[in-house]
């Protein structure tokens, strides 16, 4: 499909701020001129655990990963997390989230002048807060930058943001040395929006650490052992768990993961009706692979908006077992239905009791997914992506 320009006018912002930019850096070069860059050193920001979520985890990941090492690189962090509460998509901006705000930029402001590159790793509601502030602030003083948008709700986000905090976001984002997005159909839509160019966008995905993999397949039977690994909210399909399996024989699920104030008590009351049901509390993050191990099948009947490729279904592949996950949003990419597990549509308890029986009746079927899963999360390890993509494309970008 053809690309929608942009028009003079939109070309006329860009080009008055890339003209402001370099009055701006000019004066910062005589402010910070004695300040020394390292460019072995890279600034990361985004959110780190608590709370522990597929956002926060991936953060600490990349920071513990030892390829920045292998290649010289040292990583300075900036911790953009709000704290240890879950939060739900639709929550309004608080006056702590100012302040919030008011931290992660003084931070910068005293860590980048000593840094060669940055990289930011961010949901959809930061890039269009903060992330203008940051990537302008980045680019004034030269620093390439490379934006990691995490789940697959970015569009959507940009085409709710009022004008002219919308245009603001979208400049901010073509200064961007790279745009990485998770998932293939947030990158496809990125660029066919005509919103940024296409060498610059970049799918980056998910990816596990290099220890969360064993070394060899091991064949277990399925005795009904489910298990559901994520932040606890209406949102990720729990109460559909519950009413699927909540009291029938056959199948049981333990459920790990902060919960969400909101939903707490709705959630703990309905799954105390059920000696089949159980709330385990929270997983420490890189124990998630050893944990789901332990069980038969993931459960993930997810229709969170922001969903894009979730942590918790690759950690479930490298333990060797499948999923049964909604085809919603970028679900169907990684979750081959049939082959790595079984797709439901959203809300539908009965499809998941299906699924149940299914895996119970056909044991090879069963045992064929456990290896498929297996066998297909080797593509998201740490080496493949951090080791084989980003790290790389950083390292060109310091020389």
């Amino acid at each position: 499909m053809p690309i929608p320009q942009r028009g003079r006018e939109g070309e006329e912002r860009e080009s008055h701020l890339k003209y402001a930019l370099i009055v701006a850096r000019m004066a910062l070069v005589c402010q910070y001129g004695g300040t020394q860059m390292n460019n072995k050193h890279v600034l990361l920001i985004g959110p780190f655990p608590p709370p522990i979520g597929g956002d926060t985890v991936l953060t600490l990941n990349v920071s513990r990963s030892k390829y920045w090492g292998d290649h010289g690189i040292t990583l300075n962090c900036i911790n953009t997390s709000a704290g240890d509460r879950v939060r739900s998509l639709d929550e309004k901006l608080t006056s702590g989230d100012l302040m919030r705000g008011i931290r992660i930029f003084f931070e910068l402001a005293m860590k980048l002048p000593r840094c060669g590159a940055v990289l930011l790793w961010a949901n959809n509601r930061f890039i269009v807060t903060m992330g203008p502030v940051i990537m302008a602030w980045s680019r004034l003083f030269g620093r390439p930058i490379f934006v990691k948008v995490f789940g697959a709700y970015l569009a959507r986000r940009i085409r709710r943001t009022p004008q002219p905090a919308r245009q603001l976001a979208l400049t901010a984002l073509r200064t961007a040395t790279r745009v990485y997005p998770e998932t293939h159909a947030l990158t496809h839509e990125l660029v066919e929006e005509g919103w940024l160019p296409a060498p610059r966008v970049f799918m980056l995905p998910n990816f596990l650490p290099d220890g969360s993999f064993a070394e060899t397949f091991t064949a277990k039977r399925f005795s009904g052992r489910c298990v559901f690994f994520g932040q606890i909210k209406r949102e990720k399909g729990v109460f559909d768990i519950i009413e699927a399996i909540g009291g029938r024989e056959g199948a049981a699920c333990d459920f790990y993961g902060p919960v969400l104030d909101r939903d707490r008590n709705d959630f703990l009351a309905s799954i105390s009706r059920f000696p089949n049901l159980s709330y385990k509390g929270t997983v420490e993050p890189g124990a998630v692979s050893r944990a789901a191990a332990a069980y038969d099948v993931l459960l993930l009947p997810t229709y969170h908006d922001s969903e894009g490729y979730p942590a918790v279904i690759l950690e479930a592949y490298a333990a060797g077992i499948p999923v049964v996950a909604t085809n919603w949003l970028s679900i169907p990419e990684i979750v081959e239905d049939g082959v790595r597990g079984i797709l439901v549509p959203v809300k539908a308890p009965e499809r998941i009791r299906e699924a149940i029986r299914r895996f119970a009746s056909d044991e090879h079927l069963y045992e064929s997914m456990c290896r498929n899963a297996f066998e297909y999360v080797r593509l998201f390890s740490e080496g493949a992506v951090l080791g084989g993509i980003l790290i790389p494309q950083v390292t060109r970008a310091l020389r």
